[in-house]
């Protein structure tokens, strides 16, 4: 059994993603609407079959709203502030 305090270099990756998307649930809950609905704007345009523009949508709008989550959010304190993120 390990000694002291659990370290963030003692966490396994998979309690590292859960800390990660603990901490942005409120954040990811409100920047994902208006982007799926901006993405689907767009991929609703396309003449491909309905699975590949679900798969778009989907890929499209994780990697967007998880983006747009770290640059916007997680890198300024007011931001982390109005989304009631710990300073």
């Amino acid at each position: 059994m390990p000694q002291g305090p659990i370290t963030s270099a003692d966490r396994t990756p998979r309690q590292r993603v859960y800390g990660y998307l603990a901490a942005a649930v409120l954040p990811l809950y409100v920047l994902h609407q208006p982007i799926v609905v901006a993405v689907a704007y767009v991929v609703v345009g396309w003449s491909a079959p309905i699975a590949v523009e679900y798969v778009a949508l989907v890929a499209m709008s994780l990697a967007l709203t998880l983006l747009a989550h770290e640059l916007l959010v997680r890198r300024t304190r007011v931001t982390r502030f109005l989304f009631g993120m710990r300073t």
